[in-house]
């Protein structure tokens, strides 16, 4: 069964510029009430204990200094993406997490860096608003006041909900190295952000997600309140969202402000290996977009996506990451609050080849073009797809231009001119220049006499000279390894910004360069689970800032990209598998096994295995995909690990497999021949008087824990569809044995 959750990174705050302070709308008059009140409180405490004035006060921690374009030009930073890191070793964390990060303001100068700004504009830069007024007492929702938004504490960011506003106090302070204390925050508070600790509800807390039915369980931990950042941050967030499962419009959960837990939350009861408290994304991944002034220009960068449209929610989202719907979010709510604003994509929609792979890439490019992307690279997995189903949503239209840009691949050739070979993207003060190119791998993999593929270092050649007199900031999008990418930069050194599908599965925690060049380099990791911001500024101390954002359960997934995912699922649901051109193979085990039975047939000789087995949430697997929104029962890549008789990485049916629910009711959910391969040869033998038969057959059937550990259980549950499955934690669920 899948067990899909998002794949966790280890929790690394350095890089991640400046702070953010989360202040919720309070009255003044709270503040007064407040203020009074503590007054009153530590009189007493003075006169009962002898509580001096500062004697319980501790010294604020300093905060993580700021990433900046000034504090990574001196190469490349890497990242590890081995499932051990993944699975998130602690001392990892705590590693990635102690790694300082220095951002000098004649560090920048030096480099000789600019934002994509015409010179004629003010250096101060944009004017910003000013601080929303506090709300009176009775305007604020029933229940307690505004959630934090996509800082503080694990509560969802939504287009409708979520506000950013620039703060007119002072810009925030830099740390040099030598003070900053990576991951640290401000231990003292606002009075707004005292209030909200007093205003919380205690015995709030969130509703129970879509568990994993192997590890379901009620979560009764209170969400802790946290403190508030420097109260100078440039950028504040007040949000009132719904919590990670909350429906919309409950408002009762607790404030919380950005930092560090405060308070001892009572343990949630769970089952698993997360026998800790619910799963936080912000505590997971990080605080993003801490100490950020709004942009004059920001680039949203993603990439390699591969076919992941969504997080597979068939156990739950919280600990997911990616999908389409939070991306639209991610774009609005910065569009929202006015921040200028390009999106950018490295191509890599793809994966797999089929019917259900060109229905899905025409999703993922409508879900782009609805989301505003500026600019889409072609990817080796894309290429492979017919030249005629590319070119069906590439091509221009009389509304609107094509997103796609292909600088050294031709649809057609080159002379269709189906796709640009170059895009100006135009912005106040601003004007991009985008080429896209792929490497010599995709060069190399691509056979379709349709599509022309020349090398990207000549195409380059060939249409810079005329691009660099229209644009003042020039990017490459690179569908190619980093290393290649690189020396594409090294020989184009007036490109300023490269953005390649290569390097780590997670995008690097920091602003980095291509070596020996001023070149910014952009690595968007795999299966678009994050995103990554290029803030420019009209600032000569920190001209660029630099951020990666987990596309975790902070955000909300839009209403548009669930309506257009529920088209998709759809139309797989019209074609069905014959539409779909899915055909069944014969399974490898059929000679010596015979066909798929299902599980009822085992029960009768099998009956403590079969109780074991209907403990497990494999039992109720299928019925996982009918409750999802929309359904996936019909969909071939959550079919093929919920039921009897598909490969469950192929997403195809072996022959005597499951059909449908209707057809083949025996063989949904996870069931014995899951595992242990057909039994239609072992059932009938136990029938019989041939005990060497039956001793053969039934020594074929067996599986060993080895076996299981080595390849089995990892065929669904592998990074992807199950980040937080640990076998030796698992296998007691389902360990069972027959004499």
């Amino acid at each position: 069964m899948c067990e899909a959750r998002a794949r966790r990174q280890p929790n690394s705050e350095v890089g991640m510029p400046g702070r953010l302070l989360l202040i919720p709308r309070y009255s003044r008059r709270i503040d007064v009430y407040f203020a009074a009140k503590k007054s009153l409180l530590l009189a007493v405490g003075v006169a009962l204990f002898g509580i001096g004035t500062t004697g319980c006060r501790q010294e604020p921690p300093a905060a993580p200094a700021e990433e900046s374009i000034a504090a990574r030009s001196d190469g490349h930073t890497t990242a590890n993406a081995s499932r051990r890191d993944i699975e998130g070793s602690a001392e990892g964390r705590s590693a990635s997490a102690a790694t300082p990060a220095t951002a000098a303001g004649s560090q920048a100068e030096q480099a000789g860096l600019s934002p994509p700004f015409d010179s004629s504009q003010s250096s101060r830069g944009p004017e910003l608003p000013d601080a929303a007024p506090a709300a009176p007492i009775a305007d604020q929702p029933a229940g307690g006041p505004s959630r934090a938004g996509p800082t503080g504490a694990a509560e969802r960011l939504s287009v409708s909900d979520t506000k950013l506003e620039a703060n007119s106090g002072s810009e925030p302070r830099i740390l040099p190295a030598a003070e900053a204390v990576p991951g640290a925050n401000a231990a003292t508070l606002s009075p707004e952000a005292e209030a909200s600790m007093r205003l919380a509800d205690p015995t709030a807390r969130p509703s129970p997600s879509e568990t994993n039915p192997l590890r379901e369980g009620e979560r009764e931990a209170d969400r802790p309140v946290l403190p508030a950042g420097d109260s100078s941050s440039a950028l504040r967030v007040v949000a009132n969202n719904p919590s990670a499962d909350r429906p919309a419009g409950d408002s009762s959960s607790p404030a919380s402000v950005a930092g560090t837990q405060n308070g001892k939350p009572a343990p949630p009861k769970r089952k698993g290996k997360h026998s800790g408290e619910p799963f936080d994304p912000i505590k997971e991944n990080g605080p993003i977009f801490e100490g950020w002034p709004k942009p004059q220009l920001a680039l949203v960068i993603t990439g390699r996506e591969e076919g992941y449209i969504e997080p597979c929610g068939c156990a739950g989202l919280d600990r997911m990451k990616g999908g389409m719907a939070r991306r639209q979010t991610l774009f609005r709510t910065l569009r929202n609050q006015g921040w200028e604003v390009v999106g950018l994509d490295v191509g890599g929609l793809a994966r797999g080849f089929g019917k259900q792979a060109e229905l899905k890439f025409q999703t993922m490019v409508e879900a782009k073009r609805r989301t505003g992307y500026d600019a889409v690279a072609f990817g080796t997995t894309d290429l492979r797809l017919p030249a005629g189903e590319l070119a069906a949503v590439a091509a221009a239209t009389q509304d609107s231009p094509s997103m796609f840009v292909a600088t050294n691949v031709g649809l057609f050739g080159f002379d269709a001119g189906v796709a640009p070979r170059s895009k100006i993207i135009e912005r106040p003060g601003a004007r991009l220049g985008v080429l896209a190119v792929v490497g010599r791998q995709t060069q190399q993999a691509i056979h379709n006499d349709d599509i022309e593929i020349i090398d990207a270092e000549t195409a380059i050649q060939q249409i810079l000279p005329e691009l660099k007199k229209k644009a003042g900031y020039l990017v490459l999008l690179a569908h190619m390894p980093t290393e290649e990418a690189d020396a594409l930069a090294r020989k184009f050194p007036e490109i300023n910004l490269v953005a390649t599908s290569g390097g780590p599965a997670e995008p690097p925690a920091k602003l980095s360069f291509v070596e020996g060049t001023k070149t910014i380099r952009v690595e968007v990791g795999e299966k678009g689970m994050n995103a990554v911001v290029i803030g420019f500024f009209n600032d000569p101390k920190i001209p660029v800032r630099y951020q990666r954002v987990p596309l975790d359960a902070r955000f909300e997934s839009s209403a548009e990209m669930k309506a257009l995912l529920n088209a998709y699922q759809d139309q797989l649901r019209t074609l069905g598998w014959s539409g779909l051109n899915i055909r069944a193979l014969p399974h490898p085990q059929t000679e010596t096994n015979g066909k798929f039975i299902g599980s009822k047939k085992c029960e009768s000789c099998h009956e403590e295995s079969t109780k074991v087995w209907k403990r497990t949430g494999h039992s109720r697997a299928f019925a996982t995909l009918e409750n999802l929104d929309p359904p996936r029962h019909h969909d071939p890549e959550c079919v093929s690990c919920h039921v009897i008789g598909w490969h469950p990485t192929k997403y195809f049916p072996y022959q005597n497999g499951f059909v449908s629910k209707e057809k083949t009711p025996e063989l949904i959910d996870v069931g014995c021949e899951s595992c242990h391969g057909p039994g239609e040869k072992h059932a009938a033998a136990e029938m019989g008087a041939d005990l060497e038969l039956q001793k053969r057959l039934r020594q074929a059937m067996v599986v060993t824990k080895e076996e299981s550990a080595k390849q089995q259980c990892y065929t669904c549950h592998d990074l992807d569809n199950s980040p937080d499955f640990e076998f030796e934690s698992y296998w007691p669920i389902v360990e069972h044995y027959e004499d």
